[in-house]
C-alpha cells in the first residue's frame, strides 16, 4: 500500500490526489493516480481514509476481478445500496442478494435479452431520429451547446419505451386515444415531470463514503429525496395499475416490454384464487416493479448517455477511426438517407459492423462509468498473480474498472484510443487479456442491460457520424466562463465527473457540423 501514516493513515495522500485532479473529477480516477505514483501497486492495495470511510481494498489485477466478480460473488457493499436506495428503493435488483436476487432476475432476464431487443429496434430508432432531428437543427444555427442534456433525454425515452412501453400495443388506439402519447416519456422535445424527479434524485445521492466531511452535514438532502420518490412514484403507480388490469384481463400487447414480459412471468408462478390474494399480488409486485422500473430508467440512460458523447469525443480526435467507421456503414446500409428504414427492417444487420462495436467497447474501456464495489467476508482472500494474498474481512473492496482498464501491466497503450485492439487474433501484442474489460462488470451480477446499451450505441453511430461531426468547444466554453486553467486528467479536457455515474466535464459543450453527406441529405 501507499506510505501509511501511523495517524492520519492515507488521507494526505487521497488528499494530495484529488488536489491535483480537476474540482469535481470522478472518485474512480483514485486508484488508477495511486498507481501511476507508485507503479509497484499494479495489481491491489489497501487505502486507510478513516474515520471518513472503511478500509478499502482496491483491485487493478484482471485475474483478482475474476476472483471477486465471477468466482466468487461476493455481496454488494452498503455503499452502492446506500446510493440506490432514494432512487429505487430497498429492493433494486442491483442490491439484492440470494435466492430473492435470482429469482427476480431470471423474471427480468427475457425482457434484456438481444433477441427481444432486436424487436425493439423501429421503436429506438424512432427517439433516435428525434435526436437527430435536434442535431439538425444546432448544425444548421451553428450555435454552441451542451451535448449532455440531448444525450440523457434521447437515452431516458429509449429505455422509458423498452421498460415501459411498445408502440404496437397501443398503436391501435392512438386514433381516438391519447394514451401513448401520454405516456411517452417525450423528454427530448418536452419537460416530463417523472425523468426530471429522477434525475434531480440521482444529483442528490452519494455513497455515504465521503473525504468531504461536509457532505455528511447536508440536511435538506432527505426531503429532496422524499419529494422526488413521490414524484416518481406519483406518475408509475398510476401506470402500473393499468397495465396489471390490461395483463390479468388478457389485453396483452403483441411486442412486450421488460415489465409485461415480467408481469407475465410473475403472474404465472403467482395463480390467486380471490379477490384478497389479487389484491395482495397487485400490491406486491407493484412495489417491486416500481423499484426496478426506476433502476432500470436511471441506469438504463445514464451510462448509455455517458458513452454515447465519450464515443463521439473520442472520434472527434481521431480522424482515420471516423473515416473507417462511415465506410463500413457505407457498406453494410448504403445509401444514408434509407438508413433508418433498413434498421427497421433488418435490425440483423447491426451484428456485421465489428469496427463499430470496436471503437465502442474502446470508448467504454478508455471511460468506464462505474465500478464494483463489494463487501470482504470473513476467512476471504483474493490472490496476486505472484501468490499473495489479500485478505478482505471487513474492507470495501472495490473492483476499479478504471484501474483495470488503464493498468499498463496488461494493456498495451493504455491510454491511447486504439479501437484495432478489439479486432487483431489472439496472439497479437495488441489482443485484450482475459477478464480485463469491465464496464458492465462480469459475472452471474453482471449488468442486466448492457445488450440493450451496446445495441443503443450502435444504432446512434449509424444514423449520425455520416451526416454530422461533433466536435467539443472546452477552449471556447472556458473563455467565456474565465476558466483558463486547463484543467484535464490524463491531458484530456473532457474528464469524468460524478453525477450519478461518471459524466463528462462541464455537461460537454460543442458544436454540430454537416458533413459532405450531410449536407447533400439537407440541402445545405
Amino acid at each position: 500500500m501507499p506510505p501509511h501514516h501511523p495517524l492520519w493513515g492515507h488521507l494526505a495522500v487521497t488528499a494530495d490526489i484529488f488536489r491535483s485532479l480537476p474540482p469535481l473529477a470522478h472518485g474512480n480516477y483514485l486508484g488508477d493516480e495511486v498507481r501511476k505514483r507508485y507503479p509497484n501497486l499494479n495489481t491491489a492495495f489497501y487505502l486507510d481514509n478513516w474515520p471518513f470511510g472503511p478500509l478499502v481494498l482496491i483491485v487493478l489485477d484482471p485475474d483478482m476481478s475474476y476472483q471477486l466478480t465471477q468466482a466468487n460473488a461476493l455481496p454488494k457493499h452498503e455503499g452502492l445500496r446506500h446510493f440506490v436506495r432514494p432512487i429505487a428503493g430497498k429492493d433494486a435488483l442491483v442490491t439484492l442478494e440470494g435466492p430473492v436476487w435470482k429469482r427476480w432476475r431470471a423474471i427480468f432476464n427475457p425482457g434484456f435479452s438481444l433477441s427481444h431487443i432486436m424487436t425493439l429496434v423501429p421503436s429506438i430508432v424512432e427517439e433516435m431520429m428525434i435526436f437527430k432531428n435536434i442535431l439538425q437543427t444546432h448544425a444548421e444555427k451553428g450555435d454552441m451547446f451542451h451535448l449532455e442534456e440531448m444525450s440523457l433525454n434521447l437515452t431516458i425515452d429509449i429505455i422509458g419505451r423498452v421498460v415501459m412501453y411498445i408502440e404496437s400495443y397501443y398503436s391501435n388506439r392512438c386514433s381516438t386515444h391519447d394514451w401513448y402519447r401520454d405516456h411517452k416519456f417525450n423528454s427530448q422535445l418536452a419537460y416530463n415531470d417523472m425523468t426530471s424527479a429522477l434525475r434531480k434524485q440521482v444529483e442528490w445521492c452519494t455513497i455515504g463514503i465521503e473525504i468531504n466531511p461536509l457532505e455528511y452535514l447536508n440536511f435538506i438532502r432527505p426531503m429532496v429525496h422524499r419529494y422526488n420518490t413521490y414524484r416518481m412514484n406519483r406518475f408509475l403507480s398510476r401506470e402500473l395499475d393499468n397495465r396489471y388490469e390490461n395483463v390479468k384481463n388478457n389485453d396483452k400487447p403483441k411486442d412486450k416490454s421488460v415489465i409485461d414480459l415480467a408481469l407475465n412471468s410473475y403472474l404465472a408462478e403467482n395463480p390467486t384464487v380471490s379477490a384478497k390474494d389479487q389484491s395482495n399480488d397487485k400490491n406486491k409486485f407493484k412495489d417491486f416493479a416500481m423499484a426496478q422500473i426506476k433502476l432500470f430508467i436511471f441506469a438504463g440512460h445514464d451510462t448509455t448517455s455517458t458513452g454515447a458523447i465519450f464515443t463521439f469525443h473520442l472520434l472527434s480526435k481521431h480522424p482515420d477511426s471516423l473515416a473507417r467507421l462511415r465506410a463500413e456503414h457505407d457498406a453494410v446500409f448504403g445509401d444514408v438517407a434509407t438508413t433508418a428504414s433498413v434498421l427497421c427492417s433488418k435490425p440483423h444487420l447491426l451484428s456485421q459492423l465489428p469496427f463499430t462495436l470496436a471503437v465502442i467497447k474502446e470508448s467504454l474501456r478508455l471511460h468506464p462509468t462505474a465500478a464494483a464495489l463489494r463487501t470482504g467476508p470473513p476467512d476471504f482472500y483474493l490472490t496476486g498473480p505472484s501468490g499473495r494474498q489479500f485478505p478482505t474481512e471487513g474492507c470495501l473492496v472495490w473492483g476499479d474498472h478504471q484501474g483495470v482498464h488503464h493498468n499498463p501491466a496488461h494493456w498495451p497503450r493504455p491510454y491511447d484510443f486504439v479501437p484495432e485492439r478489439w479486432l487483431v487474433p489472439e496472439g497479437d501484442p495488441l489482443y485484450p487479456p482475459n477478464n480485463a474489460w469491465r464496464p458492465f462488470d462480469r459475472g452471474p451480477r453482471n449488468c442486466i442491460g448492457q445488450e440493450l446499451a451496446r445495441t443503443e450505441l450502435k444504432i446512434l453511430l449509424v444514423l449520425t457520424v455520416r451526416e454530422f461531426f461533433i466536435s467539443d468547444m472546452y477552449h471556447e466554453s472556458d473563455a467565456l466562463k474565465g476558466n483558463l486553467k486547463n484543467w484535464n486528467v490524463n491531458g484530456e479536457r473532457a474528464y469524468m465527473v460524478r453525477r450519478g455515474g461518471g459524466h463528462p466535464s462541464d455537461y460537454y459543450p460543442c458544436r454540430a457540423t454537416f458533413t459532405e453527406e450531410g449536407k447533400k441529405q439537407f440541402k445545405v
